[in-house]
């Protein structure tokens, strides 16, 4: 793997979120992330955990707990449910659904490999023991069924791949591509995706988190390029191969009764979860 650390803002924004969820909002909660604060605490001052701590009610930050939370809690779910063994995390990040999975499930994390490094050094620096096997790829560019199986995986035996909080930096080919190039996978194979959907889709606090994330982290280096509809996601994967299963908002994920609450957590309409599963 190539040794260069490359830092993702949004990747440490994402675990910021998930590991602030627990900590300063109200329960119920979607998921429990310790292995990110930890991680997080190893990413340098100032930490980004710390803002969510200082700033609990600030209308951005909660939102972006949403989001972290309720994708990671929604595709565990999915992945739980169905009982496959293998399990392929795109745009890895610091995805940390690895240590909420069985014991006995294969994983891959597919990134950068700048990117790849830095979540192996952070996870060094916390004294965590990684779990699941390392597969540099460009998604931007490149193939990432092949150097899978090169790791390890069995294309014979359907793959459950989890891509959360990726497409949105890619432009809306590389997202085509990649739904393609998935479809070399076993039949019976699941996918979890997630995507913003276009300007006219959004409510007032969907377009006044699309500006605040555009602010901090576009004029970082990671702007927003695709921002597809609902029925270009499922023609895309249709063609593809893939046949969508559900189609969700981001708010309407949760289970019932998580929006009676009285804390600064609200229903927001920029996100959508697609659950797809690949034909014979």
């Amino acid at each position: 793997m190539n040794d260069i650390v490359t830092p993702s803002p949004s990747a440490l924004m994402s675990a910021a979120a998930r590991a602030a969820h627990a900590i300063v909002d109200s329960p119920p909660h979607l998921i429990l992330d310790e292995i990110a604060e930890r991680l997080c605490a190893t990413a340098g001052e100032p930490s980004p955990l710390g803002f969510h701590r200082s700033h609990p009610g600030e209308a951005v930050l909660a939102a972006a707990r949403l989001s972290a939370a309720a994708r990671s809690a929604y595709a565990e779910r999915l992945l739980h449910a169905s009982g496959i063994g293998q399990y392929v995390v795109l745009g890895a990040g610091l995805d940390t659904s690895a240590w909420r999975v069985s014991r006995s499930c294969k994983i891959w994390h597919v990134d950068l490999p700048g990117v790849l490094a830095w979540r192996s050094s952070l996870s060094n620096q916390a004294g965590i023991q990684e779990r699941g096997v390392s597969v540099p790829v460009d998604l931007s560019s490149g193939d990432p069924v092949p150097e899978l199986v090169r790791a390890g995986l069995r294309p014979d035996v359907p793959t459950f791949v989890s891509w959360l909080g990726v497409s949105m930096y890619l432009d809306a080919e590389a997202v085509r591509r990649t739904f393609a190039s998935l479809s070399a996978l076993a039949a019976g194979s699941e996918l979890v995706f997630d995507h913003i959907v276009p300007a006219s889709d959004r409510d007032d606090a969907g377009h006044d988190y699309a500006r605040a994330v555009a602010a901090a982290v576009g004029a970082r280096g990671e702007p927003w390029h695709c921002t597809p509809a609902v029925g270009q996601v499922a023609e895309w994967l249709d063609t593809a191969g893939w046949s969508p299963l559900e189609s969700i908002g981001e708010s309407d994920s949760v289970a019932a009764g998580f929006w009676d609450r009285t804390d600064w957590l609200r229903p927001m309409e920029l996100v959508r979860f697609t659950h797809a599963r690949l034909r014979s």
